[in-house]
């Protein structure tokens, strides 16, 4: 067995005969031009047309690339996890692909000698840790799946010991543009730290002979986020907190393997260079100049944006969707950006189902939160029913005066995002998988119980709640 690093989060898995592609994401950019591979993808387009399968982890555009997808693997044969809201399937289809598997959890298939599992987890948004086993060799890629508890260990009893792990190590989630007014001073939105903490935790519990960062080589170039490449976690840095604090005890070794790097059994480790990320500052700059003319023209798309009164009736009968008897949803302020300062506010109510114009305020008032959204951003959002990939896109802001308003406000962006994973608004069918699955997942129960246990007594965050899972993991 071989496999290659081609970019942020694909993995090229080979064997004599036979060759298996995950999450390929190669060209261009994802989430309204604000990720970018980073330092660049490297890739062979022969390699990547002999493929004989793709493999999807789950729904987000930096996995799942539909530009990448068409360009290079029409026809091909594409693997996906069988979570219960069947997105994932069903937009491959509507982009071409007529051979798409949908796999049950921890089930093996196989492609040639290669053999193919894929374990959920997530409550809503399933994403699936790969397990590759070929010749003798074990590989897990763990990508954003944040498996732990007894459903990481049901993964180790079925596999055995493992040979390469590869997880992610930097933020993707919206959390740090949370922004809270009445104490600002003392409000963590995230903590930069955690996903370094949480890499190596996992890899303590899972124990492999070489760890890999991966699916996190990625850098915002566009105007609204490029402020954002100072919190990303990058690989040297996850090696340096892992030699200064789990170095000496660890009983796996980290590889960092940035795309170009590939290991063989002939040849071992070729790695490539590292200097992208020892002079981050000026490769960012440097490919800002390479985009140039991409971002120009994109600008010029986002200058052209009409928000129709169609597209604020759609949007209006998304947050009208209610689970079971559940109250109305709180009132809030949309305020929508164009390039070159123009906006527009307004203030919606979804209990009287009504958008109307609002003063153009830079900051929320007290019992009525904002959100920010570049008008293209919230334009696609909307029609392509993805505010889940909204907010991962970090051009969006959620702006509340106390922490009681940004509760109501994530709540209501919640649904939205609920609306995208097929939980809202509830249908049979959906509800008759979600069961199905979890008769499957069952040990995934005993995660969230503890997670809701540590939540309501301790009152923790979800992402230090993670790390407590995953240190009982390793117990």
């Amino acid at each position: 067995m071989e496999f290659k690093i081609l970019g942020h989060a694909c993995l090229l898995v080979k064997t004599k005969t036979h060759s298996v592609i995950i999450d390929p994401w190669l060209l261009g950019s994802c989430y309204w031009r604000s990720w970018w591979n980073f330092p660049g993808a490297v890739f062979d387009e022969q390699e990547l047309r002999n493929v004989d399968a793709v493999i999807i982890s789950h729904i987000h555009w930096d996995h799942w690339h539909g530009p990448t997808l068409k360009r290079f693997f029409k026809g091909k044969h594409v693997i996906v996890p069988d979570e219960p809201s069947m997105r994932s399937r069903n937009d491959l289809r509507a982009i071409g692909f007529k051979s798409v598997e949908a796999v049950p959890h921890a089930k093996t298939v196989t492609v040639g000698d290669i053999e193919i599992t894929l374990h959920q987890f997530g409550l809503f948004l399933n994403d699936a840790a790969i397990v590759i086993q070929a010749n003798g060799k074990t590989l897990l890629n763990a990508n954003d799946a944040k498996i732990a508890g007894r459903s990481l260990r049901a993964l180790l009893k079925q596999h055995g010991k493992l040979d390469f792990a590869f997880r992610s190590h930097s933020s993707a989630n919206s959390r740090i543009n949370h922004k809270i007014y009445d104490d600002a001073e003392n409000f963590i939105p995230d903590d930069r730290e955690h996903y370094l903490r949480s890499f190596c935790l996992f890899m303590d519990a899972v124990e492999p002979q070489y760890a890999i960062p991966f699916a996190s080589n990625h850098c915002h170039l566009h105007d609204d986020t490029v402020t954002y490449n100072e919190y990303i976690s990058n690989p040297l840095e996850l090696r340096k907190y892992y030699k200064e604090n789990n170095g000496g005890a660890a009983t796996w070794t980290l590889k960092v393997m940035l795309p170009g790097s590939q290991w063989s059994e002939g040849s071992g480790f070729e790695l490539a260079s590292e200097e992208p990320f020892k002079n981050t500052a000026q490769f960012i700059s440097e490919y800002r100049k390479r985009v140039k003319g991409t971002l120009e023209k994109y600008r010029e798309q986002e200058l052209a944006v009409d928000i129709s009164s169609r597209t604020m009736n759609k949007f209006l009968d998304m947050l009208s969707v209610k689970f079971f008897f559940e109250r109305h949803l709180p009132d809030f302020i949309l305020k929508l950006e164009w390039p070159g300062g123009r906006t527009e506010a307004y203030l919606v109510s979804p209990a009287s189902k009504s958008v109307v114009p609002s003063a153009d305020l830079n900051n929320p008032t007290k019992g009525l939160p904002m959100i920010k959204m570049p008008a293209i951003v919230f334009r696609d959002a909307v029609w392509k029913n993805m505010f889940h990939h909204a907010g991962i896109s970090k051009r969006c802001e959620f702006m509340a005066f106390n922490a009681s308003d940004m509760k109501a406000l994530k709540k209501s962006f919640g649904r939205l995002e609920m609306i995208e994973l097929g939980g809202m608004p509830l249908q049979w069918i959906y509800v008759r998988r979600m069961i199905d699955a979890y008769l499957k997942r069952w040990r995934e129960i005993f995660v969230y119980a503890f997670a809701g246990a540590l939540k309501i007594i301790y009152k923790k965050p979800l992402y230090l709640i993670e790390e407590d899972i995953l240190r009982s993991t390793n117990k």
